[in-house]
């Protein structure tokens, strides 16, 4: 269906005291202010006001907030951008401050002077290359989301959450120009002559400059070089002012979406239980992220897996027993290459993480395949959604059950009732395990969700293709199979001793199930609609699935003989698809269905 799952827990309530220490004191007092006015725009060039504007949804916060009406475009660019009316004087709200993952926290100078080597490498690229020698703008502004990404260590959980909000807005801007297919959530109306790249631009600069205000001279950068490229015009100023009000609206649409819930940690150390793990002993990394609202999913319960194994289980011993060999810092059955598997994908601090990993991914095939910047806006939204989605539901798994790492369970192995695992407490894992539960992985989880939209996008699995890493600059690896690099991924943790071979196997069931429900239910093509589905028969009914050009009203019709039609059911078409039951399916021998529009 597309909606917003409610969340279950409320912020406050419970003593501060409790909170992990990365999700205390996050609300900050928004200050508005004009972009026109802070660059020295003459008076008679400032901008003016708009008549008919989005409305930003209100915000809790601490101290003075001001509104100011948002500026309109003009068709002198130099000294205008279209940030938020509204920016956070600190980090926004849930975005966590100062957090490395999974290593401790280092001093703020050594991440002053990344942000200024990664200012500088995106500097030197915006001065040697012209946007007309690249792909496409979306494959600039991603790149620029990553390295914002990296810059402030954003953890795996807000960074998918942040990506699925650059590419939503990026595709419907874009969408709204071309209308090509299903909106995501915002269909606005687009002067005919409307650039979609400018749309694309401006989509993107409001969302990262809203998200990552710190860092919003890196987009002021990227903004400028893209105008100084651009042909000033109705078509240039239009699509700007799209951009900027589906950006807007989207971020506004996730502004209470659970992501800066704040919720009690409370530890066991009864056997199984996930303990904070050496070196570093660093806290719970957000513990309420399967609380967060989910982007696509109706309901995140049919994609949560099971439980694990149980502690005295042959399969657990199995797999404990595997990860020991192959996991130990010392004394392994690890292969030089398997090693270096694990240090590639290890998406730790100052990375892109595993997410931002398959955005690079991601756009090397685009690249490759000279996608359109219709299609890429399609493909990185799809794939930011199925990440997005994919990590509230292992978060979900992670804190449901809580199962501890392989150096806890290891170590405390003469506690966990199998005679089939043998107690190690001198052993220790190849890397440091992050900071929350087990099962399921993370990586895993991303990867194969992430793995399966490019799949259906292209239509094939076998793509030739390489990747390179943070980790372990300089070295490169190349597949021709998606499924298979999903798999090595997946592999790197155990191989790094962090995780069970059962996390990597739920975990990339569970990615392929959200990449191919979003993929099959969202942005579709409008040209294939409208588009009836029998989901099930069961119960003496049937489960009917409605797609449709969103917005558009659509009848049900029910047939026994295929020549008299009766309408059944009627409702417009929205994102993510409508579900029907036919109670009445089971009174007849046989029954046909079809979706036409209505009169």
């Amino acid at each position: 269906m597309g909606s917003a799952r409610v969340s279950r827990a409320d912020s406050g309530g419970s003593p501060e005291s409790s909170f992990p220490h990365f999700l205390k004191g996050k609300k900050f007092g928004l200050q508005s202010f004009r972009r026109a006015a802070e660059n020295g725009t003459p008076a008679a060039c400032a901008p003016q006001k708009r008549v008919a504007q989005a409305t930003r949804l209100s915000r809790p916060a601490t101290g003075r907030t001001e509104w100011k009406e948002r500026p309109h475009w003009k068709q002198t660019f130099r000294n205008i951008r279209p940030l938020s009316s509204l920016r956070a004087t600190g980090r926004r709200s849930g975005q966590a401050s100062g957090l490395c993952y999974p290593f401790n926290c280092r001093a703020m100078s050594k991440l002053t002077n990344m942000r200024r080597i990664v200012r500088y490498w995106v500097m030197i690229g915006f001065l040697s290359i012209g946007f007309s020698s690249r792909a496409d703008v979306i494959l600039d502004w991603n790149a620029l989301a990553l390295d914002c990404i990296r810059a402030d260590t954003t953890s795996p959980t807000l960074s998918s959450r942040n990506l699925a909000i650059l590419h939503t807005a990026i595709y419907d801007a874009v969408n709204s120009i071309t209308r090509t297919h299903q909106t995501f959530r915002f269909q606005l109306h687009a002067p005919t002559n409307a650039s979609p790249e400018a749309a694309a631009v401006a989509a993107a600069y409001e969302v990262i400059a809203d998200l990552y205000p710190s860092l919003a001279p890196w987009a002021d950068d990227l903004y400028d070089s893209y105008l100084a490229s651009a042909t000033p015009g109705p078509a240039l100023t239009n699509g700007l002012n799209l951009g900027w009000e589906v950006a807007l609206l989207t971020l506004d649409s996730r502004n209470n979406d659970g992501s800066s819930t704040e919720v009690p940690y409370i530890p066991s150390n009864d056997a199984g239980q996930w303990q904070r793990t050496p070196p570093f002993y660093r806290p719970p990394l957000t513990p309420h992220w399967g609380f967060v609202d989910t982007f696509c999913l109706p309901d995140i319960e049919p994609f949560v897996p099971g439980p694990p194994p149980a502690l005295d289980s042959s399969d657990y011993a199995v797999a404990l027993n595997e990860v020991k060999a192959l996991g130990g810092k010392t004394n392994t059955t690890r292969t030089t290459e398997q090693s270096q598997i694990a240090v590639f994908w290890s998406d730790f601090s100052y990375t892109a993480m595993p997410p931002g990993h398959w955005h690079e991914i991601a756009a090397s095939i685009a690249q490759s395949r000279t996608n359109t910047l219709e299609q890429n806006a399609r493909l990185f939204a799809l794939m930011s959604l199925a990440q997005a989605d994919a990590a509230i539901v292992c978060w979900e798994a992670k804190y449901r059950y809580n199962l501890w790492r392989p150096i806890t369970a290891i170590r405390r192995a003469d506690e966990d009732g199998n005679s089939a695992t043998e107690k190690d407490a001198a052993w220790d894992h190849y890397l440091a395990s992050p900071p929350f539960p087990s099962y399921m992985s993370g990586h895993s989880t991303f990867s194969k969700a992430s793995a399966q939209v490019l799949t259906h996008f292209y239509g094939t699995d076998a793509i030739n293709f390489i990747a390179t890493s943070d980790s372990l600059p300089g070295v490169v690896r190349s597949f021709s199979s998606l499924a298979v690099c999903a798999d090595e991924v997946g592999m790197s943790r155990i191989y790094g001793g962090i995780h069970f071979q059962f996390d990597n196997v739920e975990g990339k069931l569970c990615g392929q199930k959200i990449g191919d429900y979003i993929t099959a239910n969202f942005l579709l093509e409008n040209d294939r609609l409208p588009l009836l589905k029998i989901q099930t028969f069961s119960n003496q009914r049937a489960v009917l699935q409605l797609h449709g050009r969103i917005g558009t009203t659509y009848l049900l019709e029910a047939s026994t003989d295929l020549t008299h039609w009766k309408p059944i059911y009627t409702n417009s078409a929205v994102s993510g698809g409508l579900i029907f039951n036919d109670l009445r399916a089971a009174t007849n021998q046989m029954q046909f269905y079809r979706l036409v529009e209505a009169n």
